[in-house]
C-alpha cells in the first residue's frame, strides 16, 4: 500500500515537472524578454562577462535547490536508505557468486523493503521539484533569450569563451553531444557549486 502511495506520488511530481517543461519550450522567449528587464543590466550597464553571468546564476540555483531539498529531503532516511542499498548489494551479490539459491530466496523480501525506502527517498527529492522549477527555469528563459535573441549582444560583452581542448568557441556553439557551450559551462559550474553547498550543509 505505501508503495503505492509513494508512486502515486512520484508520478504526479513527474507529470508536474513534464508539464511545466513544455510550457517553457512555449513560454521562453516571453518569459526571458519579461526577465531581461530585471537583468538585463548585467550585460548592458555592468558588462559583466556571459561566463562570470553563468557563474553566478548557476549558484544562485545551486544554493536554492540545495537549501530545499535540505528542507524537504529527511537526510537521516537518505543515508540510512544508501547503507541499507549497499549493504543489500553486497550480499546480494556474494549469494549470486555463491549459487545459493536458498539465501537469493530469502533476500527477495528484503529486496521489496529496500526498494521501497529508496522509492520513499526519490518522492521526497521530488517534492520540492515544483518550487526549483519556479526560479530555474525564468533564469533558464532568460539565458536562452540572451544568448539567441539579445539584440547588439557583441557590443555589450564577448561573445565566444576560451575552452580547454576546444580553443576559442561561441557561446552558442555546439559541442559535446551537441549541448552549447553557454549550457555545457552552466551545468559544470552548477555541479560544482551544488556539490560543494551540499557539503556544507551535511547532505
Amino acid at each position: 500500500m505505501a508503495q503505492k502511495s509513494t508512486t502515486g506520488v512520484m508520478t504526479r511530481l513527474l507529470l508536474l515537472y513534464l508539464a511545466m517543461t513544455v510550457a517553457y519550450a512555449f513560454l521562453r522567449i516571453p518569459v526571458g524578454t519579461a526577465m531581461n528587464v530585471v537583468l538585463g543590466g548585467l550585460v548592458t550597464t555592468l558588462h559583466v562577462p556571459l561566463f562570470i553571468t553563468i557563474l553566478i546564476l548557476s549558484v544562485i540555483t545551486g544554493s536554492y535547490s540545495s537549501l530545499l531539498l535540505n528542507r524537504f529531503v529527511d537526510q537521516d532516511q537518505v543515508k540510512q536508505s544508501q547503507a541499507k542499498m549497499r549493504d543489500f548489494q553486497k550480499v546480494y551479490r556474494e549469494a549470486q557468486l555463491a549459487g545459493d539459491k536458498g539465501k537469493l530466496k530469502k533476500l527477495e523480501n528484503e529486496r521489496a523493503e529496500v526498494m521501497e525506502l529508496s522509492m520513499d527517498v526519490q518522492a521526497q527529492t521530488m517534492r520540492p521539484m515544483p518550487y526549483i522549477l519556479i526560479i530555474s527555469l525564468p533564469l533558464f528563459g532568460w539565458l536562452s533569450y540572451v544568448m539567441y535573441y539579445f539584440p547588439s549582444l557583441a557590443s555589450y560583452v564577448p561573445t565566444t569563451i576560451n575552452m580547454p581542448y576546444f580553443g576559442t568557441l561561441s557561446y552558442t556553439q555546439g559541442v559535446i553531444l551537441s549541448f552549447p557551450v553557454w549550457l555545457i559551462w552552466y551545468l559544470v559550474c552548477s555541479l560544482v557549486f551544488t556539490q560543494v553547498i551540499r557539503k556544507t550543509l551535511g547532505m
